[in-house]
């Protein structure tokens, strides 16, 4: 496995943040979602992975994401609404267990504790 340089990671930060930037005024005005928040991109590009490991942990996050905004659909569209954050919260964190043994599969030892941090960062920044 090919690891990015240091350089490379600054790069994709610097892509990914300009990517963001690049709306218009009014898209600017709108909070950006959990997974493209400046800090949460700046610590997946510290885990430090290679080509390989970004598009396995891509897919990941993607279906950790889906999860959990098919769990918030189908807590909406329930007839009983009571203890939604406690439902939400026990689903979150069902669906943070699978991504983190997925993820256990194809990052090191040393990449992991950096992960963790990429995690509860992400995890604390949503709303719901």
């Amino acid at each position: 496995m090919t690891q990015l340089t240091a350089t490379g990671r600054w790069i994709l930060l610097i892509s990914m943040l300009a990517v963001m930037c690049s709306g218009n005024v009014t898209a600017q005005k709108q909070e950006l979602p959990a997974w493209l928040q400046p800090d949460v991109l700046k610590a997946s590009v510290e885990i430090g992975m290679s080509e390989e490991q970004l598009q396995q942990f891509r897919a990941v996050v993607s279906r950790f994401l889906d999860g959990r905004m098919k769990a918030i659909n189908k807590l909406m569209r329930g007839h009983n609404v009571t203890n939604m954050d406690r439902k939400l919260k026990s689903k979150t964190n069902s669906l943070k267990k699978k991504m983190d043994k997925e993820m256990a599969e194809f990052l090191t030892e040393e990449q992991l504790p950096k992960y963790g941090v990429y995690r509860d960062l992400l995890v604390s920044k949503f709303r719901i």
